[in-house]
C-alpha cells in the first residue's frame, strides 16, 4: 500500500484552476506546479500519513 498525503483545500482549489484555465492532464500538470513552485520558492504544504 502507498502512503497518504494530504493536501490542503487551498492547494488541491488552485490546483484545478490552473487545470482548467491551461487545459492539461493531471501528470502534465503536476510537473508544471512543480516548476512553477519551485521557480518561485514557495514550498507545497502537505502532510504524509503513515
Amino acid at each position: 500500500m502507498g502512503v497518504g498525503v494530504i493536501f490542503s483545500d487551498t492547494v488541491i482549489e488552485t490546483t484545478l484552476m490552473v487545470k482548467g484555465i491551461f487545459k492539461l492532464p493531471l501528470h502534465g500538470l503536476k510537473g508544471f506546479l512543480n516548476l512553477v513552485l519551485a521557480l518561485m520558492n514557495v514550498p507545497l504544504p502537505y502532510i504524509y500519513l503513515h
